[in-house]
């Protein structure tokens, strides 16, 4: 465990001491809208507070599970940067029409147990089903509770916000003027969509005052405050028995993040006999995992566990009916999603990772296609690889060894060093010995001895191939690759400027429901600040919201309806 998160232990167990009670974490969420459609994202900010509602900087991970009955149908991990983060939660579209709730944590709110969770409704239409026709005659579920009535003297801390037309056209700009901001603000964001058609929620105000009135319950100490990244968990497998180990044998083991560049690598601490924890960061954007255990001869693996809690306890939800009224509505913006879906490459385009935790420059760095391109590995390493070589051990296998210092003038070559390919730790060196070296782009390699979170290697040798997918790694029985989403990056929504003439005669059709989503509002010190949006091919009655959170804990909340009418 490194000294920073020490730090937060210690900080932790002081205020535990001073407090007779345990430091308390909270959640609160906002969405860009509350009723969507199937295949459509679902945009979401989050903010950590303490138990008072006043912001709070612990963790640097949400988890955001969307919840059928009792099990997610869907989960995501959000970055957060002090206190606040955003994300996209992709809804497929095949699933099933009817209420969800969407509910947000951190890894230490865990430790109260999910009544302490933040968790608001929304509802879901799926157009693509044959047959969908919205429900004729049936009375709508009012699913809104009354706010609570504010107090005497309670501040309200309600913004102005204007529009600077009541009625616009399709693709037209528009302008959202912001007031009464104070330096005050702690994190404030802005949505423009289409106002629902039903009500699906209670008011941003009270679900507020209901997180702030959750009481603490009892608390363990099972889950630690992530407050330098993600804290994976697994646990040691016995290859042959196929059963978690019940043993006290030294095990070295390791996570990795294949792909994205860089030195990924994150050694394990046991926690007992078969779980132990990977303290890892700078993993954002990340797609697989990679589990190794060192020196054992494929005797052990690692198998990584779900962060996520999953199952909730059953709350009854209503029946979802639509108004027929709405039917060319909902009809309109299905097809206009349907279109944005097959011209559109956004939906599945390949998030960006984070930059790595471990900031390491080679030692030597060799862009092979600056070299002649010799058929073997054997021959690279001969020819011109300064530092690191193959060498054959007392089983007949090659094992890679690379320079470590010892002092001026005296060196060696260590025989342990971490080897990776394409982020992929590779435990039996003959692999790489028999690897196709047409493939690789650049060999990295780093002398002396290298320390990854308590770790030591003889060095690394590094090779990353021109596709960065690993293709033709063979890996052994003590290492595995698993699909494994790691926390969301901060989203920005993308959308075209209709202040240009071009851009509003494009024959590309604009299906955007939600016209703007900017969940890191900065006033940087103004009282009064301006934001354009751009409307979209769509019609109807659109609502901005503005919703924030001040330093005191206060809660900034506004909305505003407008319309916007077909240009041609």
């Amino acid at each position: 465990m490194n000294k920073f998160f020490c730090s937060i232990l210690l900080i932790i167990i002081s205020l535990s001491v001073l407090n007779a009670s345990p430091l308390r974490e909270r959640v609160y969420m906002q969405t860009d809208k509350h009723l969507y459609l199937a295949g459509e994202s679902v945009l979401i900010k989050v903010a950590t507070l303490d138990q008072g509602q006043i912001p709070l900087t612990l963790s640097k991970i949400a988890y955001v599970e969307l919840v059928g009955d009792s099990i997610a149908r869907l989960q995501i991990m959000i970055e957060l940067t002090n206190g606040t983060g955003s994300g996209q939660m992709q809804l497929p579209a095949n699933l099933t029409a009817g209420y969800y709730r969407l509910i947000a944590y951190t890894q230490y709110m865990r430790n109260e147990g999910t009544n302490t969770f933040f968790e608001k409704n929304i509802a879901v239409l799926n157009t693509f089903i044959s047959g969908f026709q919205p429900a004729k005659d049936e009375a709508t579920p009012d699913l809104l509770a009354s706010p609570p009535a504010l107090s005497v003297g309670e501040e309200t801390n309600m913004v102005s916000l204007q529009t600077d037309k009541a009625i616009y056209t399709t693709r037209d700009r528009g302008q959202l003027i912001i007031s009464g901001l104070t330096d005050n603000i702690h994190t404030l964001s802005v949505s423009v969509a289409g106002k629902d058609l039903i009500p699906v929620d209670e008011s941003a105000r009270s679900l507020f005052q209901k997180n702030k009135m959750i009481k603490p319950v009892m608390f363990t100490d099972e889950f630690l405050p992530e407050y330098e990244g993600h804290i994976i968990s697994g646990k040691i497998i016995d290859n042959q028995s196929e059963q978690p180990i019940n043993n006290d044998i030294s095990v070295v083991s390791g996570v990795s993040f294949p792909g994205a560049g860089g030195i990924r690598f994150f050694s394990g601490q046991r926690i007992d006999t078969d779980n132990v924890r990977f303290f890892t960061s700078g993993i954002s954007g990340t797609k697989e995992i990679t589990t190794a255990v060192f020196l054992h001869d494929e005797k052990y693996r690692i198998e990584v566990l779900s962060p996520f809690v999953t199952r909730y306890a059953q709350k009854q939800m209503p029946q979802l009916h639509i108004d027929s009224i709405y039917y060319e509505q909902t009809l309109d913006r299905s097809v206009a999603l349907q279109a944005f879906r097959y011209i559109s490459d956004e939906q599945s385009a390949t998030q960006n990772t984070s930059d790595p935790f471990f900031n390491i420059k080679p030692s030597q760095s060799y862009l092979l296609d600056a070299y002649t391109r010799f058929p073997t590995m054997q021959e690279i390493f001969i020819e011109f690889i300064i530092g690191a070589r193959f060498r054959r051990n007392s089983d007949g296998k090659q094992e890679l060894s690379v320079l470590v210092f010892e002092g001026r003038d005296i060196y060696r070559y260590g025989t342990n060093p971490l080897v990776l390919l394409d982020g992929v730790p590779v435990i039996d060196h003959d692999v790489i010995f028999n690897y196709d070296p047409l493939t690789v782009e650049r060999i990295n390699i780093y002398y002396g001895s290298v320390v990854l979170n308590d770790t030591y290697f003889n060095g690394i040798v590094e090779l990353t191939t021109y596709r960065r997918l690993y293709q033709g790694l063979i890996l052994n029985k003590a290492t595995h690759i698993y699909p494994y989403e790691g926390p969301q990056l901060p989203f920005r929504m993308e959308t075209p400027d209709y202040s240009k003439e071009k851009n509003r005669e494009s024959w590309l059709p604009d299906s955007r429901h939600t016209l703007l989503w900017n969940p890191d509002v900065r006033p940087n010190g103004k009282t009064s600040i301006h934001l354009s949006f751009d409307t979209s091919d769509l019609s109807g009655e659109f609502q901005a919201t503005v919703e924030g959170i001040t330093k005191d804990g206060q809660l900034v909340s506004e909305t505003i309806d407008f319309i916007v009418v077909s240009y041609k």
